[in-house]
């Protein structure tokens, strides 16, 4: 019974001390992508965007506690409108504003950050389970719900410094012909069909 136990704490540390690793290696990496001169960030009310092309960004609520939309994509409407997006048919999830398209995720409460760089940190600490590695693609990936938010790990030697990931079952319920939105690519991967748009920042 001693040597299960001594097992069960070795590998629960074992694993603490790999979450860890992840987590300061995503967060090294992420704070490359900021430094990329096409990549604009700012702090505006309540939120640190972070604009990785024209139409294309992802916020971090700066104070969790007091907001249900932790962590918002948001990407132009148009094409998913000219794809058939039923607007008066968005969950509470997803909303227009003026000719965006917003993505929201309310993930557990974390401390309050000041910036991008410092939010991520703070909302992996409090979301452990939400930060993955994909070794083949050598990206990090923030899930986001259905969605996901992906970043290099070595962007020098990554053709895809950042990939935004939807779940293409969920907008073709909306009414999106998901192969027909303009600037999205349909793949398919482990067997889940999804809309991606990568972005190479240099």
């Amino acid at each position: 019974m001693k040597k299960l136990l001594l097992l069960i704490s070795i590998l629960a540390l074992t694993t603490a001390c790999s979450s860890d690793v992840l987590k300061r290696e995503a967060n090294q990496s992420f704070s490359t992508i900021l430094e990329i001169d096409l990549v604009e960030t700012m702090v505006e009310e309540g939120y640190a965007h972070v604009k990785v092309a024209e139409g294309y960004h992802i916020d971090f609520a700066l104070d969790t506690s007091a907001s249900e939309k932790d962590v918002l994509m948001a990407f132009m409407a148009m094409p998913f409108i000219e794809a058939g997006l039923d607007v008066n048919a968005l969950p509470s999830t997803m909303f227009l504003n003026e000719d965006m398209l917003v993505f929201s995720t309310n993930l557990n409460d974390a401390k309050s950050g000041t910036d991008a760089k410092t939010q991520l940190a703070n909302l992996l600490d409090a979301n452990r389970d939400s930060l993955g590695y994909h070794e083949e693609l050598d990206h990090f990936g923030l899930t986001l719900g259905s969605n996901k938010f992906e970043w290099a790990k070595t962007s020098s030697t990554n053709d895809k410094d950042v990939v935004f990931v939807l779940d293409a079952e969920s907008l073709r319920d909306l009414g999106v012909d998901v192969a027909s939105v303009e600037g999205w690519t349909l793949a398919t991967m482990d067997g889940v069909e999804l809309l991606l748009k990568p972005f190479k920042l240099d």
